[in-house]
Parts: C-alpha cells; sequence; structure tokens
C-alpha cells in the first residue's frame, strides 16, 4: 500500500483567544509542497477543492462507523506524527469556500487535554495532515492517524496555531482568487470551475471565440464601408462629377472615402459638375476629352498621388489645387 504523506498547514488562531472548535486542515488552491512520505522528503503537488472536503469526510464516516462497530480504531490527530497520543478528534470535515486563512477544507474537532495544553501553552503552532493523492495531485483519502500537531510547516501562507507575533504571508494565492472571480464575473470561465486546467481550458476556448467574432464583425464593417464608399462614388458620377469609365479616378476616391469618409465627401461636393458628364450614358467615353474639367481635375490628382505616394486624401488635394487652382475654385 502507498505510504501516505504528511505535510504541515497551519490555522490562525488570535492570542487570548478560546480554542477552536474547528482548524483548517488544507488549505484551497494549488499547492507545491516538500511533505514526508515512509519518513522520507518528496516534493509534491496538492489540489484542494470542495472534493477534497468531500473525499475526507466520506473517508472519516466509513472509519467512524467501522470503528462504532468494534472493527477499526476511531480516526484522531496527535503530535508531530507520532502515532501516539491523542491530540484531538475529528467530528466533521467541510468546504468552507476559497478564502486563504479561513477557507479551505475544515474539520471540526475534540480536543483531548493534551491537545488542549499543546495549543494552549504554545507547544505547538501548526497542524499537519495525513492524506494519499492519486498522480494528478488529487486527495483519495486518509488514515485512521489522520495528522497531527506539529512546529514545522510545508504550507507557509497562513499564519500558526496561535499568532503572538506576525508572520510572513504570500500573496499568490489571494491575488490567484482574484483572478478567477474575476474571470468568472467576466463569463471567461463556469462558476464551478477551481482547476488549473480547467480554467485555462476555459479561458483558452472563450477567448479563441471571441477573437473569431471581432475578426467577423471587423470584415463585415469593412465590406460595409467598401460599398458606402462604391455607392457615394457611384452618385458623383451620376451628378457630372466624375467620369464613369476612368477606374483610376473611382479607385482613388472610393479609398479616400474609406480613409476619411467626411473630408472625402466634402471634396467630391467641391468637384464642378460637367453637364456632359451628367447627360453621358454608362457607355460614353469622357475620358476621350482631355479638355473637359473633370478629367483635368482626376488626372492632377491622380499626378500628385504618383508623386507623394505616403500623402493622404486632403493633403494630395490642397497640394493639387494650390498648384492648380483653376482647376480646383
Amino acid at each position: 500500500m502507498t505510504q501516505p504523506l504528511h505535510a504541515a498547514f497551519s490555522n490562525a488562531l488570535a492570542e487570548g483567544s478560546a480554542l477552536p472548535a474547528d482548524i483548517q486542515y488544507m488549505p484551497p488552491g494549488r499547492h507545491r509542497i516538500r511533505a514526508s512520505q515512509g519518513g522520507k522528503p518528496v516534493s509534491v503537488e496538492v489540489a484542494v477543492s470542495a472534493s477534497t472536503a468531500s473525499v475526507l469526510q466520506s473517508f472519516l464516516a466509513a472509519k467512524m462507523t467501522a470503528a462504532a462497530e468494534g472493527r477499526e480504531d476511531r480516526p484522531f490527530f496527535d503530535f508531530n506524527h507520532e502515532d501516539r497520543e491523542a491530540s484531538a478528534w475529528p467530528t466533521e470535515f467541510y468546504w468552507a469556500g476559497e478564502d486563504p486563512q479561513t477557507g479551505g477544507v475544515r474539520a471540526r474537532i475534540e480536543w483531548s487535554d493534551a491537545g488542549k495544553r499543546a495549543v494552549e501553552g504554545r507547544t505547538f503552532r501548526r497542524f499537519s495532515p495525513t492524506f494519499h493523492l492519486d498522480a494528478s495531485g488529487h486527495v483519495t483519502g486518509s488514515e485512521i492517524n489522520m495528522g497531527g500537531l506539529v512546529n514545522r510547516a510545508a504550507f507557509k501562507r497562513i499564519a500558526p496555531l496561535f499568532a503572538a507575533a506576525p508572520v510572513d504571508t504570500v500573496h499568490e494565492q489571494p491575488l490567484m482568487q482574484t483572478l478567477i472571480s474575476t474571470l468568472r464575473s467576466l463569463s471567461l470561465v463556469e462558476a464551478s470551475a477551481t482547476e488549473e486546467a480547467d480554467l485555462v481550458s476555459q479561458v483558452s476556448r472563450t477567448v479563441s471565440a471571441l477573437k473569431s467574432q471581432v475578426s467577423d464583425l471587423q470584415a463585415s464593417l469593412a465590406t460595409q464601408a467598401r460599398q458606402r464608399a462604391e455607392s457615394l462614388v457611384d452618385a458623383a458620377v451620376h451628378a457630372g462629377r466624375l467620369p464613369a469609365k476612368d477606374t483610376d479616378a473611382r479607385g482613388f476616391w472610393v479609398d479616400a472615402l474609406i480613409r476619411d469618409e467626411a473630408k472625402a465627401v466634402k471634396a467630391l461636393d467641391a468637384l464642378a459638375v460637367n453637364p456632359v458628364l451628367a447627360r453621358l450614358t454608362p457607355g460614353g467615353d469622357p475620358v476621350a476629352d482631355p479638355s473637359h474639367l473633370i478629367t483635368r481635375q482626376e488626372q492632377k490628382l491622380a499626378a500628385v498621388r504618383a508623386a507623394n505616394p505616403g500623402a493622404d486624401f486632403p493633403s494630395i488635394y490642397a497640394k493639387a489645387k494650390a498648384e492648380s487652382p483653376e482647376l480646383f475654385r
């Protein structure tokens, strides 16, 4: 049978307060610890969640029933894992939430006289549970001796049994719980998710879906912007401000409208209406007549654009007007 693990956790009890009726058996979350197994030091990762409390309560209930029937000894806590005097007897295990100090797996207990003296006299400062783990770091059970009072802790994230002086704490766990709460409030993970692998998987799926939605929305908006620009250019053609078959000019104005519609519309409206263009059918070819004003305007804009490929439309228009004011009255 696999040897059980012994790992010291601890529970805060302010100096001068009454002896606690329950203690924190294991703090919530995932922890990398150095524990003892078969008298040898080992490094393991422990995952502590609501299911851990259920497993330990089921174990305790089964052993309590066997003890009542005379088939087992009653589960107990000892001192220093020496498997001798009892410091207390657990009566129930339950889940108390995600708070690093008041939550986790807690055990309701009945103290022995020796246990009372040890805690009240500050002989022992910490509690160390005894448990079995599977390969994924989840607790599968315990022993009749389910833990004991100790003075060396593998978990140093919580205050000791009596708090005569402040102790250092690690803020990683509170920050993790805050992060998980934030992810839940943003609907990035389900409320029931507590395990790291599950949280990472849910966040990855949600973010991937959101990225896809954003990409689709951007494509839709780009299509709508181009369609609107094409429509405005068509209106300018029908009004006689642009030649119908000058594809370069058409592309120029469509791009300008997509980049800055307000300024491009204003520039289009400033173009003079050519009555000849307004009367032309789509089959006409106004470019063939270089004398009309619109064609000359477009030729000038195209020339300035070619000479200044990095310039935006307002700059191109202003430069063309400055160089050929007679075309842009």
